[in-house]
């Protein structure tokens, strides 16, 4: 009896995990069972019910079905799996792949494909006891992860139709997964650990940026400096879709892919072709008929579609394609194919496979045997060959001679398959997680394509997969100008200036690239809204291979949130470079020389006298963190850093000279090191109040330079999209908020409000009857506060624009005694901190722009080319220096040794460790050195007169001296017929 197997497969079960996010989707937790000879002519969920009953789940919470289509990555390959019309569909694979996954999720599901099933999706619950066809099913468990079976037999299935309804309501989100919805959180705990295990280690090329952060820095320094009430925060803004508009690698989209799915449609019926370029009175004659019947795919008794590649009459439109088509069918048949042929009239193509002759017959020496049968040595090539040609250089090219029997046996070194062609087939993947190992592509493309391939070269695919993705550095520069356009068009009011280096021969009809600075119209606008007169500057160098540096101007909003206004593509961090991004903010900010501005920096390379040039009248703050990294080469600890801060905190004069005495006792080297830098560029004391903030640290530079870490690797023009693709969706991300809050003031001018009003309660007030109020404190603390200024003469609220404790005390005095129209207290405020002023810096959008295509061409006589860059020996350099006083991040693994004197275990001496000793003195041996200059041992020194004893090591030496003498006399060898003599030298 013979048993048809052809509608039998394994089900391979995951229960008891959970998916985690996409891109790089897993099932991770949870058990794995296999359920052998599943029948799909009767197969239905509710067998699936009950195998799953079978493992041990009973009651409890609803469970949703998933299968994968075979050969298909989980990512796009996930199906529901919830009734009839699934079920059919997943029959279709069975005859061609004989193992399919089933996947569970338990009470919830996390993909939305389950809620695009045909039909509804529901659960019912069984009350038949389980099917006795169960009996000839066999289970096999395999554990994969933590799995509680005391948990598992209180879970069950149940009707999920509850369920289904409340997650009908599913909308597009900012980070849109076409299966997913999952708590970022959730994601971050199970699934970026487990990703990133495949392979990181072992990428090619691939360098780790590593950009340490504040926070981070935070935990490992215990000198680091923290401003608690100007804590700068921004909103997370995901960039993880971002790709360029620039294509500039056209040449991989010549290349077709294997992953589209084909789509046949049955010739009998009649459908227009609205791409077909052909006139509609030409008929088409008997015999191309019949070649396209012949050539038609059919479907074996088995339910396999048997499809040929090529047919006689087969078209192509240049020989390009069809040699494409060549290689492409050499790759998917696992054969070596090379043209034989392959001129502007023909092209033959041949395979250089070995097809082996098993014969039978007695063993010789010319046969190898094999079993039963025996192979030939003598090697017979493959049959299969193809002529495609045309008559003449209008017509198209036809195959025409076609033998499409293959004889040889497969191989898995194919030719064909080139970097180039693995490019195109690893595109999406790397669009999508441009950070995918190199590792986890060579693992599936082998088992894709079944065929051999050198990590190397998957490592020069994913290159140019990511030269396709962000545009090519070189070519990009040439496309600068035109970029420029569109900017401008889609964005008015955007300035936009690029600067070249001089060129002697004006003729040439290029020019090298040298700067370019954005300033978009939007920004601009919200800025001058936002009526605060400060900015902070930095810069950030490229990782790319031409150099260069990012010129950042970053300002505060109402919220004390980070406002980027313009960024500048510099060659050098210089006098130069800065003088000239200066003048072009000084010109879209309509500065003059005599501004009252604010600039904050961290007196990086040429911008101590670019400032002072341009804006003498400005007011330049220094960082106060980047002072402190200056002081601990020379003086460390909590103490210096206590004091300096004091210093810099203090509001008013008298307080900061009595903090400067204090730490002239405590140190007067440092403190004379720190008079040395003028007051007023770092103490708050010295400061004016046009700027109305008190912020000491450049956080608000570092913060969006943080943000732009994933630019900085990019072209140029991608990097220039990046950044104004993060503006404008941090925009619209800060409206979000804005339209959620309530209340005159912003969220984080109500909090210091609080705070101030919180302290205000522990003060005394006295009217004098006219314009003024004493304010007396604890610790004998005592102020003045001005009505007629609105100011009090502790300087806090002249400095920042928020009513210091003193002032909100003295109102709440003047109230309490029958004082009319007194303004409330949040009027008392500047409006640069009102709900409404930070509204209207939002108001203003960064608008998007068109792809490459829709680009406008440049009228610019000369084209623009990369600047010079010598490539550097050894492996270019992404990671960021650290400062010399700054400890490696350790993650928390040890603590570091550094600063700490090292203890010899050989001679108990300090300063060197048992490797490096060399008899030598230690801290704590006395040494003394006599006038002929030789050095007295501490015996002669207490004066016994005794001779001091040869040490242990001494004895050693000599011991291995004498035996170095040995080995020398038996160093030479002569060697003669019989043997070998000794001789010595």
């Amino acid at each position: 009896m013979v048993i048809e197997l052809s509608s039998f497969c394994t089900f391979k079960i995951h229960h008891g995990g959970m998916f985690t996010k996409y891109p790089g989707r897993r099932y991770v937790g949870g058990s794995i069972n296999y359920v052998d000879y599943v029948d799909m002519d009767v197969f239905s969920v509710h067998e699936l019910d009950d195998m799953i009953k079978e493992i041990g789940y009973i009651n409890g919470e609803p469970i949703y079905y998933h299968f994968l289509i075979p050969e298909i990555e989980i990512d796009y390959g996930l199906l529901p799996l919830g009734n009839d019309s699934d079920v059919l569909l997943l029959s279709k694979h069975v005859a061609n792949h004989k193992e399919i996954k089933v996947y569970t999720e338990h009470g919830t599901t996390r993909l939305h494909t389950y809620f695009m099933s045909p039909n509804k999706v529901l659960l019912e619950e069984i009350n038949e006891p389980i099917s006795p066809e169960l009996n000839r099913k066999k289970f096999t468990s395999t554990e994969v992860g933590h799995f509680d079976r005391d948990v598992l037999k209180d879970v069950g299935v149940q009707p999920a139709s509850e369920e289904l309804n409340k997650a009908q309501d599913v909308g597009p989100s900012e980070d849109f997964d076409p299966f997913f919805y999952m708590d970022h959180n959730d994601y971050q705990q199970m699934g970026d650990d487990d990703y990133q295990q495949m392979g990181d280690n072992e990428e090619i090329g691939d360098a780790i940026s590593d950009e340490t952060s504040t926070n981070g820095s935070i935990s490992e320094d215990s000198d680091f400096l923290v401003d608690e009430l100007n804590m700068v925060e921004d909103v997370e803004v995901n960039m993880k879709d971002f790709h360029s508009g620039v294509y500039s690698f056209p040449n991989l989209d010549n290349h077709q892919s294997f992953n589209a799915p084909d789509v046949t449609v049955d010739d009998d019926l009649e459908v227009i072709d609205t791409q077909l370029f052909e006139s509609a009175g030409v008929e088409e004659d008997e015999r191309k008929k019949l070649m396209r019947r012949l050539n038609k795919p059919t479907t074996c008794s088995s339910g396999v579609v048997h499809e040929t590649a090529f047919y006689l009459g087969q078209i192509f439109k240049s020989s390009s394609e069809a040699k494409d088509y060549i290689k492409m069918h050499s790759i998917r048949t696992r054969r070596n194919i090379y043209f034989a042929k392959n001129d502007k009239q023909r092209i033959r193509a041949k395979c250089r496979g070995v097809v082996p002759e098993m014969t039978g017959g007695p063993w010789t020496k010319s046969r190898i045997k094999c079993k039963d049968k025996t192979v030939s040595s003598q090697k017979a090539t493959c049959p299969w060959v193809v002529l495609i040609s045309r008559s003449d250089e209008e017509s198209d090219w036809m195959v025409k001679t076609l033998v499409h029997e293959h004889r040889c046996v497969q191989s898995r070194s194919i030719k064909a398959c080139t970097s180039k062609f693995l490019a195109t087939t690893i595109l999406q993947q790397v669009e999508g997680n441009p950070t995918i190992p190199v590792k986890a592509l060579r693992v599936e493309l082998q088992k894709t394509y079944e065929v051999g391939m050198s990590r190397m070269k998957v490592f020069r695919a994913k290159q140019l997969a990511q030269k396709h993705v962000h545009g090519d550095y070189e070519k990009q520069y040439s496309l600068l100008r035109d970029y420029v356009l569109e900017l401008q068009e889609c964005n008015p009011g955007t300035t936009v200036k690029i600067d070249v280096y001089s060129e002697p021969n004006a003729n040439l009809e290029t020019r090298m690239f040298k700067r370019i600075y954005v300033c978009l119209g939007a920004l601009k606008l919200g800025f001058k809204a936002g009526l605060r007169d400060f900015l902070g500057f930095d810069g950030a160098f490229m990782k790319g291979p031409y150099p260069g540096q990012v010129l950042t101007a970053v300002g505060l909003d109402s919220n004390n949130g980070i406002y980027p206004l313009a960024y500048a593509i510099v060659e050098a961090e210089n006098k130069s470079s800065w003088s000239w991004f200066l003048e072009c903010l000084g010109e879209d900010l309509e500065l003059s020389t005599n501004s009252n501005f604010t600039f904050f920096s961290d007196r990086q390379k040429g911008i101590l006298p670019a400032i002072a040039n341009l804006f003498p009248s400005a007011e330049h703050r220094f960082c106060l963190r980047h002072i402190h990294e200056n002081m601990k080469l020379q003086w460390r600890g909590k103490e210096h850093r206590d004091h300096l801060w004091e210093c810099a905190s203090a509001t008013t004069v008298r307080h900061f000279d009595r903090f400067m005495e204090d730490f002239n006792k405590f140190n007067s080297k440092a403190c004379d090191w720190l008079k040395k830098i003028p007051p007023k560029h770092w103490a708050r004391a010295h400061m004016s109040g046009r700027a109305h903030t008190d912020i000491l640290l450049n956080n608000l530079c570092e913060v969006f330079n943080s943000k732009l870490l994933d630019a900085r690797d990019k072209p140029i023009i991608t990097c220039l999209e990046y950044i104004r693709e993060y503006l404008m969706k941090r925009i619209c991300i800060v409206q979000n908020v804005i339209d959620k809050s309530q209340g005159p003031l912003t969220p984080t001018a109500t909090k210091l409000l609080d705070g101030v009003k919180k302290d205000a309660s522990q003060y005394t007030c006295i009217f004098n009857g006219a314009e003024k109020t004493q304010v007396t404190g604890t610790m004998g603390e005592q102020f003045v506060v001005n009505w007629r200024d609105r100011n009090c003469s502790c300087r806090h609220t002249e400095i920042t624009g928020i009513p210091c404790s003193h002032l909100v005390s003295a109102i709440w005095d003047k109230v309490e005694h029958g004082a009319k129209n007194v303004p409330p207290l949040e009027e008392w405020v500047h409006p640069c901190y009102r709900l409404s002023t930070w509204n209207e810096m939002y108001k203003y959008k960064v608008q998007p722009i068109n792809g490459r295509s829709m680009w406008p061409k440049s009228d610019c006589p000369t084209t623009l080319t990369p600047p010079k860059h010598t490539t550097q020996v050894g492996r270019p350099k992404k990671k960021r220096k650290r400062a010399q006083t700054e400890e490696p991040n350790n993650q928390g693994k040890s603590l570091t040794r550094k600063f700490l004197t090292v203890t010899c275990s050989k001679c108990k001496n300090k300063g060197h460790n048992s490797r490096s000793c060399k008899g030598q003195g230690g801290q704590t041996e006395v040494r003394n050195v006599v006038a002929g200059g030789k050095k007295l041992s501490k015996a002669k020194k207490q004066g016994d007169g005794k001779k001091e004893k040869p040490k242990m090591k001494e004895k050693t030496k000599l011991k291995d001296k004498s035996k170095m003498k040995e080995k020398n006399l038996r160093k030479v060898f002569c060697v003669v017929c019989f043997g070998t003599l000794e001789r010595s030298d």
